[in-house]
């Protein structure tokens, strides 16, 4: 078959080209050199790939709204609890106390197991509330440190998997989560005015919560092994001030929650306001 162009030579292919006319097209295509063009000069070097981001699934940017009424429900929980737990230590520290300077006059079996049993039973539905609240500020917690390294990649300093776990293994528990806490605020507070300087409210949240873990432990342990009434009287006065502590620390941790999850909704509505400001520079008028 002949070129379809000259119609003289034999086509390379079907309803081709002959290999004269197909170099004469190629040379066509091909621009002539210039001065921004120099024959035989080397590729441009490849532009850098974008660095591997092992966390890149997870960088979604998802409302902490939902996730973060949840933790404050939770939290207002462990406070009721609390303050039940601290009425019924009030009633058994009152009936001890009085035994203890002498006037056993209120110490009735009855109503001492039944005050005793009642304090039982606040303690078992505090570690309820706890657990319930633990699980519920964990899955705020994570979230809202996916949405950091959201708007800040680089600003996280510790993995993801050490915003679940970090409360949980020993040692590294004592400032894994606060440095967590520190990162996903700066990266939330960017940009905003409001928030920068309140990085203290995290400080605050944080040791509350470890000195509220410490004393609550020590009253803990001197109430088991409390044997003689005064240790019990003792003792069960520690405890009553541990549960109003753990109060304050869970309306502590109630004021951060909010805090930085109203950042994260000012900041993506500032993005968006941007956004949709630059869109509006570039549409045609």
């Amino acid at each position: 078959m002949l070129c379809k162009k000259c119609g003289k030579n034999q086509a390379l292919v079907e309803d081709g080209l002959c290999s004269r006319c197909a170099a004469a097209v190629v040379a066509e295509l091909t621009p002539a050199p210039g001065p921004d063009l120099v024959a035989d000069a080397p590729l441009p070097p490849r532009a850098p790939s974008t660095p591997y981001d092992p966390e890149a699934r997870w960088a979604l940017l998802r409302s902490p709204n939902g996730l973060a009424t949840l933790a404050v429900a939770l939290l207002c929980l462990v406070a009721a609890a609390d303050l039940a737990a601290i009425l019924a230590g009030v009633g058994e520290y009152r009936i001890l106390a009085d035994a203890a300077g002498g006037d056993w006059s209120r110490l009735d079996d009855a109503d001492a197991r039944r005050v005793d049993e009642l304090y039982v039973w606040s303690g078992r539905i505090q570690l309820l509330t706890l657990a319930a609240s633990a699980a519920g500020f964990i899955a705020w917690f994570l979230r809202v440190r996916d949405n950091a390294h959201v708007f800040v990649p680089s600003g996280q300093s510790k993995a993801r998997a050490w915003a679940i776990f970090g409360f949980f293994v020993p040692v590294v528990s004592l400032w894994f989560p606060r440095r967590i806490a520190l990162d996903t605020w700066h990266a939330s507070s960017a940009e905003l005015e409001l928030g920068r300087g309140r990085a203290w409210m995290v400080d605050l949240w944080w040791f509350l919560w470890l000195g509220d873990l410490l004393i609550g432990r020590i009253a803990g342990n001197l109430y088991d092994s409390a044997e003689t009434l005064d240790e019990i009287t003792s003792a069960t006065g520690l405890v009553i001030f541990a549960d109003a502590l753990d109060i304050v620390a869970a309306g502590t941790a109630v004021a951060f929650v909010r805090a930085l999850t109203g950042m994260q909704n000012r900041k993506v509505q500032a993005r968006t306001a941007s956004l949709a400001t630059a869109a509006d520079g570039l549409s045609p008028h």
